[in-house]
């Protein structure tokens, strides 16, 4: 895992998703915009989607745990981060079929 921050965002090498800091001074993940966070809870909010984005790690006791120790930091729970994190998947799938779509390019398979 590689958390890395800049100015107003917070990222990591993983996955696409980052923590913004608003205007307030509260953090928001782009996942979960709705929930103003501390710094460390942005950073937790980024590792249980590490983590929940690795299948790797889908028959790890350890990183379970620690995905549901994050998703408890950032006050939800593990069923609610996938569940989000899985409705993004699909809108970013959705927008890229359009854009193909209208470029002119047709779909593998």
């Amino acid at each position: 895992m590689a958390i890395f921050r800049t100015g107003r965002t917070i990222g990591s090498d993983r996955t696409p998703e980052r923590a913004v800091l608003g205007d307030d001074g509260r953090w928001r993940l782009t996942w979960l915009p709705e929930l103003p966070l501390t710094r460390d809870q942005a950073v937790a909010g980024l590792r249980l989607d590490e983590i929940l984005s690795d299948p790797t790690l889908v028959d790890s006791r350890v990183a379970i745990a620690e995905a549901a120790t994050c998703a408890d930091r950032i006050g939800i729970i593990v069923e609610q981060a996938v569940i989000r994190l899985w409705k993004r998947t699909l809108t970013s799938l959705a927008l890229c079929a359009v854009a193909m779509t209208r470029m002119g390019l047709k779909r593998a398979g």
